[in-house]
């Protein structure tokens, strides 16, 4: 078997193309396998499928969400049958497919075009007897511990390619995908509101219902994260922060780009920063324009590992990938192993 598919009709990208999910499940063949997933907990069965069929190539259809579940709950999979160690490189190459709401791994490898058509060109370059072409893409391991109300902590761990812990980039998630459809100029939409409504917040005038409303949504996306951080073993001196992101990878999301000290060998681009509401009111829009923040105590740097404690009464919400984990009590990001992309036709410059 050349190819795995495994596609998420209820995702996004899926549920506003119907037919898109209909091309790619035509294109089972005898050496195409293709799953449709209705939630998470048919996935390992999906991956227990490819591996017996001996698939040689998992293709992610449903955008990064889908490309990220695939490659956790596959590892997983993969570890349970001795497979895989964890550690070194991914043993089997995904194929994220385009057409989601960011697609910022598929964008970092070059990889455009409807979703049955990137399939086919992956089969036809297996059955021309071709090696797949691949891009080895360095990941993130983010492991710690989830609180419960009775008190005790229950273990996670989660690869990926981007995290935004805290701050500024998860609050700004929790609002960009409040949109029915959210896309890239959703990003612009989200961060211009949310500029304008910090701004609006100094304005002593009450009873305005637009204004009170963007008024909520600027406190929202600038009231911070209260944690202990520390970067490559060395505590910092702040309780509140604005900026709590990590990187594998540099990110485009098509009307910005993120983490360009990523990509170092064994080095994540770690953001970790405090601001006050003052410099709020201008400091941010360079995170959104996709430059470092200036300031002392705005922290950018390429390092090896951060570490977040939640203060007392508070817990993290870290949003991996674009998927959201809730009631973290501590975590700890790392850089974890390289995953291989599988990327159809020419191999993209980079």
């Amino acid at each position: 078997m050349a190819i795995g598919i495994l596609t998420n009709p209820r995702s996004r990208k899926n549920l506003s193309q119907p037919r898109a999910v209909q091309r790619l499940m035509a294109l089972a063949d005898k050496d195409v396998l293709v799953r449709a997933t209705d939630n998470l907990a048919q996935v390992p069965d999906v991956i227990r499928d490819f591996l017996d069929a001996g698939c040689r190539a998992w293709v992610a259809d449903g955008g990064d969400g889908t490309l990220h579940w695939l490659m956790n709950v596959g590892g997983k999979v993969l570890r349970e049958r001795g497979l895989w160690d964890g550690e070194s490189p991914f043993p089997v190459p995904l194929c994220p497919t385009n057409g989601g709401t960011i697609d910022f791994v598929a964008r970092k490898t070059g990889i455009q075009g409807r979703a049955d058509r990137l399939v086919r060109d992956l089969v036809r370059d297996d059955r021309s007897g071709r090696a797949l072409r691949t891009v080895p893409l360095p990941t993130l391991r983010v492991t710690g511990q989830r609180a419960d109300e009775a008190g005790s902590h229950e273990p996670f761990a989660h690869l990926g390619f981007a995290a935004a812990i805290g701050g500024i980039g998860q609050k700004f998630f929790h609002q960009y995908y409040e949109s029915p459809r959210p896309s890239r100029w959703t990003i612009l939409h989200v961060a211009a509101r949310g500029g304008l409504g910090h701004m609006a917040t100094f304005v002593p005038v009450r009873g305005v219902r637009w204004l009170s409303t963007l008024q909520t949504h600027g406190r929202r996306i600038l009231e911070g994260t209260h944690a202990r951080v520390a970067i490559d073993g060395q505590e910092l001196p702040y309780d509140l922060y604005q900026g709590l992101h990590v990187g594998s990878i540099d990110v485009d999301f098509g009307t910005m780009k993120l983490f360009p000290f990523a990509g170092q060998p064994g080095r994540l681009h770690l953001v970790a920063g405090a601001m006050s509401r003052a410099e709020c009111s201008w400091k941010w829009m360079f995170l959104v324009a996709g430059k470092p923040v200036p300031g002392g105590t705005w922290h950018e740097v390429a390092g090896t590992s951060m570490d977040v404690q939640a203060l007392p009464g508070e817990v993290l919400d870290p949003v991996i990938d674009g998927e959201f984990f809730r009631g973290m009590a501590s975590l700890h990001v790392s850089p974890g192993p390289t995953v291989p992309i599988a990327v159809p036709g020419p191999l993209p410059r980079r």
